[in-house]
């Protein structure tokens, strides 16, 4: 696409990499503002400045991929019933942190708050060489009398490629060592998800936290509510990843990271009617298990001045997945 701006072929680049602002978005509360993004031969997402410059909706060649949540948010400033899931409205991604990951622990309520938290000095930019948006903010995690954490974030995608990546910066602005807990919860919904989606990753180890269902093939939908959720763990090198294929669109999803930073992956599986989700989750930390019980539930410590770069990469494909 780059090239139509090469021979001053577009006029207006909104053509190309169409950007909305616009406020009163459901899925963030009353007055939440989100902004819309639509790139020519791209894909087409949401992000939610309201709740941690998280990503919502994404679609893709007109299919819908991302899970979305029956709940319509309260807003970050209303106390929601049920906590974090009482808020969870789904979404492409939800990240989870940094005070705490998984169940309530502590004075921390589950998967921390940053999905709760709005994020401060957003930018958003149009780039022309590759043609796409760069949008970057700050989310921090911080207290009156503790912890004094910023995550930087930088979402970034380019026209004519149907990929998104999300690229977090975590400084420790404070005086103490601070543990930083840090899962991206990437949920996946029909019709991209149907029965029969196969799960593929590349760990060495894999271990159910419920029972062993197969983690490799999305079962057919239960008319009860229950969930099952596995670790990934053991990848080989610093490069990590898991791909989700939809031979119902023909499609599959490739999400890559590093080991080396989040050498784990969760895998949420809720087939029951009316709920219907699927999430893959590259984290630091434990969700459960004997290492649950270490210090900061397994979290690493960030220390004074420290930082800790993390993110992921997500493309959508035609076709299979190769062999």
């Amino acid at each position: 696409m780059s090239e139509l701006f090469e021979h001053g072929l577009v006029s207006d680049p909104d053509a190309v990499v169409e950007i909305r602002e616009s406020i009163g978005d459901p899925h963030s509360g009353p007055g939440g503002r989100s902004y819309r993004v639509c790139l020519a031969g791209g894909l087409a997402f949401e992000v939610l400045s309201e709740r941690g410059l998280d990503i919502g909706a994404l679609w893709c060649r007109g299919i819908p991929v991302a899970w979305r949540s029956p709940l319509r948010a309260a807003g970050p400033d209303t106390a929601a019933a049920g906590g974090w899931v009482g808020r969870f409205t789904g979404g492409m991604l939800a990240t989870c942190g940094l005070d705490n990951i998984g169940r309530a622990r502590d004075t921390y309520g589950q998967h921390g708050t940053h999905h709760q938290t709005r994020a401060v000095d957003v930018v958003v930019r149009r780039t022309t060489a590759p043609a796409g948006v760069v949008i970057s903010g700050t989310v921090p995690s911080a207290s009156v009398f503790g912890r004094q954490l910023l995550l930087h974030r930088e979402i970034s995608s380019t026209a004519g490629r149907t990929a998104v990546t999300v690229r977090d910066t975590i400084v420790n602005e404070g005086i103490t060592a601070e543990p930083v807990g840090l899962l991206y919860h990437l949920n996946f919904g029909a019709p991209f998800l149907t029965p029969g989606v196969r799960v593929r990753t590349p760990a060495g180890r894999h271990v159910p936290r419920d029972d062993d269902s197969d983690w490799q093939v999305f079962p057919q939908p239960l008319d009860a509510v229950g969930e099952v959720v596995w670790e990934h763990a053991g990848f080989a090198g610093r490069s990590a990843g898991i791909v989700v294929h939809s031979p119902a669109v023909g499609m599959y999803a490739e999400v890559t990271w590093d080991a080396a930073v989040l050498p784990r992956c969760f895998q949420w599986i809720y087939p029951a009617r009316r709920g219907w989700a699927l999430a893959v989750e590259p984290a630091n930390a434990p969700l459960f298990g004997p290492d649950r019980e270490l210090p900061h539930a397994g979290a690493p410590v960030l220390a004074p001045g420290g930082r800790i770069e993390a993110g992921f990469t997500l493309v959508l494909h035609d076709g299979k997945p190769p062999r």
